[in-house]
């Protein structure tokens, strides 16, 4: 019944890395690419593949972005069949000066992405692998794997790993920003189970980072990966399946005569929450349930036993919500069946996305009821975004604050609560609904901000929104050790287009 409640879009962990260089040659290579890309003296690998946008079947052959709001644009894009060929188009870009980007999943929604112009693709679609090693409890993990792939080689070989909120992300890129999810605290984030990285640096040499192998690059790849090169493929640690691998779930609906009471319940987690218990809510248009428009949905997951699992919600279920549904499922099947089986439905590509997030120490219930009424007047007003939601995701961060703050570059361990605004819409960009929406979700990051506990604004950099101080991003302390990497190991800059680092910062 609720697959076709139109108004959730989920978040979902982004997945983008690469980067391009100064735009002043892109007038001259760009008519050449075809050129460039076909010569016979690139030697490609067998399989390695070359596409140019207009030819038949393009979108279905080459990866496509999940948003498509201020994307970049490409004159072709390549998709190669060994990592030696990755190599050769990172040392071609650099040295001709191509702009260019490397796709893993395509969830990448920043607006800095869409600064490429004009540039290649580096499509790692070949790059889906997932292997287990069960004696070593690891698996590692292509550079376009999804999570969704990851989910049933893990759980047959009797293992999880924490993974982002949505499947068809992909794993790396949903890594190298942090990677916050609703196992964080039971494991931690995503990159405190990375062991190593595989990557193509700027100077197209394939390297290891480690905690023993450019121990430094790898401290800064685990917060701010996207800024130093290309990851074809990654080692984590894995764990036993936490249950026995059975998880409780449920999906609860709260008018919007409850929401006020729904909101209160929720803050009052703050600095409580089990570590386990997993709370991700969302106001949303629905088109189904009772004439309801407006709701307050929550969608909770929680891998233990159900008694101890209804003892924990019942401050939610005692308010009586509209709508109640219980599930008991498999690790590797629940993401895609709570929150109304809603995550194929969420993981359509090629829609309009734009994303605001603000990272909260506080759980601001005032915020959370105003935002309501705010997104009921826009879904009255303007029909055109009733795709739109507003999302608080609310994960335990006791494994995740265990961690040594200077361990990673990941600078925001004690974020109680990712806030998002998330404005989906049918009509262009510059349609007065899509500016509207627009600028109500500047106005809540703003709102957001001055309650959220931190004396600046904090956002987890793979849900940013591209127009931030990076400071925002990487943290104030930690930019002048990451641009200090970054001279280092990108000393030309080539990879810059997934919320940058800047060249110095005061």
């Amino acid at each position: 019944m609720f697959a076709k409640i139109i108004g959730f879009l989920a978040l979902c962990l982004p997945l983008a890395r690469g980067g391009g260089a100064s735009t002043a040659l892109i007038e001259r290579a760009g008519p050449n690419l075809k050129t460039l890309l076909s010569e016979s003296e690139r030697k490609w690998c067998p399989g390695t593949q070359v596409f140019f946008p207009g030819q038949k079947n393009y979108a279905s052959l080459t990866t496509q972005r999940w948003s498509i709001y201020e994307a970049p644009s490409y004159l072709a894009a390549i998709k190669p069949a060994c990592v030696a060929d990755v190599q050769k188009v990172v040392k071609l870009c650099a040295e001709l000066n191509i702009p260019f980007l490397a796709t893993g999943g395509g969830h990448g929604y920043s607006t800095s992405f869409g600064k490429l112009e004009n540039g290649l693709s580096l499509d790692l679609g070949a790059f889906k692998q997932v292997e287990v090693d069960k004696v070593a409890k690891t698996v590692t993990i292509g550079g376009a794997a999804t999570f969704g792939n990851a989910f049933d080689p893990l759980y047959a070989a009797g293992f999880e790993i924490p993974t982002g909120s949505c499947t068809c992300v992909g794993f790396l890129g949903g890594t190298l920003g942090g990677g916050v999810g609703r196992y964080q605290g039971i494991h931690g984030l995503i990159i405190d189970n990375l062991l190593s990285l595989q990557m193509v640096t700027a100077a197209g040499n394939l390297i290891t980072a480690s905690a023993t192998e450019n121990a430094e690059l790898f401290w800064g790849m685990r917060g701010a990966g996207f800024n130093y090169g290309v990851v074809v493929n990654a080692t984590y640690k894995v764990h036993p399946l936490t249950n026995g691998g059975e998880v409780q779930v449920v999906d609860l609906i709260f008018t919007r005569e409850q929401n006020e009471t729904f909101f209160k319940t929720l803050a009052s987690f703050q600095g409580t929450l089990a570590p386990e218990l997993a709370l991700l809510s969302y106001v949303a248009w629905n088109a189904t349930y009772n004439g309801i428009k407006t709701v307050a949905i929550l969608d909770v997951s929680y891998p233990g036993p159900k008694d101890k699992f209804l003892q924990l919600i019942k401050p939610f279920t005692d308010l009586k919500p509209a709508y109640t549904e219980f599930q008991t499922l498999p690790w590797n099947r629940y993401l895609r069946q709570l929150g109304f089986q809603l995550n194929d439905l969420v993981c359509t590509k090629e829609q309009q996305h734009n994303m605001y997030s603000v990272g909260t120490k506080n759980l601001s219930s005032p915020d959370y009821i105003s935002t309501f009424t705010k997104y009921n007047q826009l879904f009255a007003d303007y029909p055109d975004t009733r795709f739109s939601s507003f999302e608080i995701q609310v994960y335990s961060t006791q494994a995740v604050v265990a961690v040594p703050q200077d361990s990673t570059a990941y600078p925001w361990r004690d974020i109680e609560a990712h806030i998002t605004m998330q404005m989906s819409f049918t009509g262009s960009p510059t349609s007065p609904g899509a500016i509207a929406a627009d600028n109500v979700a500047q106005e809540l990051r703003t709102a957001f901000s001055k309650t959220s506990g931190y004396d600046q604004l904090a956002v987890y950099v793979s849900y940013a929104h591209g127009d931030e101080d990076p400071a925002a991003w990487y943290g104030k302390d930690n930019l002048p050790r990451l641009i200090e990497l970054k001279k280092k190991w990108d000393p030309k800059d080539i990879f810059r287009y997934g919320n940058p680092l800047p060249s110095n910062h005061p």
